[in-house]
């Protein structure tokens, strides 16, 4: 569906890129009123937050009770995923999803990993190197890779190896490098308590106090060392930038943008925002607005059509729903994250993104009562309405005559529940059919 001219260029299509590339999609309302607005106040807005015109959505409640993310199973998912669907800075959830694949790591305790993604969320847009820092001492991640109580009788190198390899460099370091740098990583340790719970802390006793030689670097190197080691490592900058290039983007990163990208990430002082800033800037997020290829992870797709339509988290089934499609929250994996791109649209995730759509049309918000819909409508009227129900979102032109061929078709019945019918339809094809699966 054609978008309406607006800010010297800046449409509703480019807001509506934008968000969903930024976050989990715009409403209607979002995408009229930022569009007027323009691209830098539609940016800045994004990687500040604040006030939105996007619709107040009560807090979610199951059954009549609060959610209880560390004791009921699942609740930790839909409290994120209601701060998706509700939040006024949806790049800082986004970029939290992100850090979270960076970062993978699974198979902790709950309390343990939503006190992970609060540390993820509390960085998610500032200097690289606090996050860094914060995530490598994060009692979920020291216990996933081994860091705590590895000493300096026998140093475990799950981290030094995934510090260079996944986390800052990708490439430019060696075998010795990880054996060195698991000797000056040496110190942390884990103390279990009586009620199963854990508290992790540094002991120098512990530590690997000897000289190292890492990265072309010989020294007396503790763990923040290391860190900083990694950090300033010429390889660093371009693997940076690169991975946050493919999350927004996806297209091939140019040379020249990188190179720019690198001197803002330099400059900075290493600093993600102004990085995510000139991405959301660049004319290559922008590309193929009326054929956009990125495909949705299965969070994005069910956080994205909740949040464009309006609904609120209401039920539990969000949770097993998502596990089905691949994509399940706070359980990634490996360490390596989730494969991206097409490989979400395996035919038991496009099953289950199609009976998503089903419970969909099951909610107050989306939902279709019998009798509630005019036998009037024409067609074109129907297509309508059955657009604004679900947030109106982008449709191909070959989606748009298809839309109307099914209106058309089912009203042609004129029975008392034809009406009904088409707008079910309509909207489970907005909903589940292909155009929904990208953006």
């Amino acid at each position: 569906m054609a978008s309406r001219r607006a800010h010297r260029g800046w449409t509703e299509a480019h807001v509506r890129r934008a968000f969903w590339r930024a976050g989990f999609g715009a409403t209607p309302h979002e995408a009229r009123h930022w569009a007027r607005r323009g691209k830098g106040a539609t940016i800045r807005w994004l990687l500040n937050g604040g006030p939105s015109p996007a619709p107040r959505m009560r807090a979610p409640r199951l059954d009549g009770r609060r959610l209880d993310p560390e004791n009921e199973w699942g609740h930790d998912v839909l409290w994120w995923l209601d701060r998706m669907v509700r939040s006024r800075h949806p790049l800082q959830e986004k970029l939290t999803l992100f850090w979270h694949d960076h970062f993978a790591t699974t198979d902790q305790d709950t309390p343990l990993m939503l006190a992970q993604n609060r540390t993820l969320r509390r960085h998610a847009l500032d200097r690289f190197p606090d996050l860094l820092e914060s995530v490598t001492r994060d009692p979920a991640m020291l216990l996933f890779l081994s860091l705590a109580d590895s000493d300096k009788e026998s140093p475990n190198e799950n981290y030094a190896r995934e510090l260079m390899e996944l986390f800052t460099l990708g490439r430019g370091y060696s075998e010795r490098d990880i054996r060195q740098a698991a000797r000056a990583l040496t110190g942390f340790r884990a103390d279990w308590r009586d009620d199963g719970s854990v508290r992790t802390s540094y002991d120098r006793e512990w530590h690997d106090a000897g000289a190292k030689r890492v990265l072309g670097k010989v020294g007396r190197f503790d763990w923040k060392d290391v860190l900083e080691l990694c950090v300033g490592h010429p390889a660093h900058a371009p693997f940076m930038v690169g991975k946050l290039w493919d999350f927004f983007v996806g297209s091939p990163l140019p040379s020249s943008a990188r190179a720019h990208l690198v001197r803002v990430y330099r400059r900075s002082g290493l600093r993600v925002r102004p990085v995510v800033g000139a991405i959301l800037a660049h004319p290559g997020l922008y590309g193929n607005l009326d054929a956009p290829n990125m495909v949705k992870s299965p969070v994005v797709f069910v956080a994205g059509a909740l949040r464009t339509a309006g609904q609120g988290i209401d039920r539990d089934a969000w949770t097993w729903m998502l596990q089905a499609m691949g994509q399940y929250p706070f359980r990634p994996p490996s360490v390596a994250g989730w494969e991206w791109g097409a490989s979400w649209l395996s035919s038991n995730s496009m099953r289950v993104r199609f009976d998503f759509a089903n419970y969909m049309l099951d909610t107050a918000r989306a939902g279709v009562k019998d009798g509630s819909t005019p036998t009037s409508l024409s067609p074109r009227t129907a297509v309508a309405r059955a657009r604004r129900a679900v947030g109106d979102p982008w449709t191909s032109a070959r989606t748009d005559a298809e839309l109307m061929r099914v209106a058309r078709r089912v009203l042609a019945d004129e029975s008392d529940e034809s009406a009904d019918m088409c707008q079910r339809a309509l909207r489970h094809l907005l909903i589940s059919g292909p155009d929904a699966q990208v953006h």
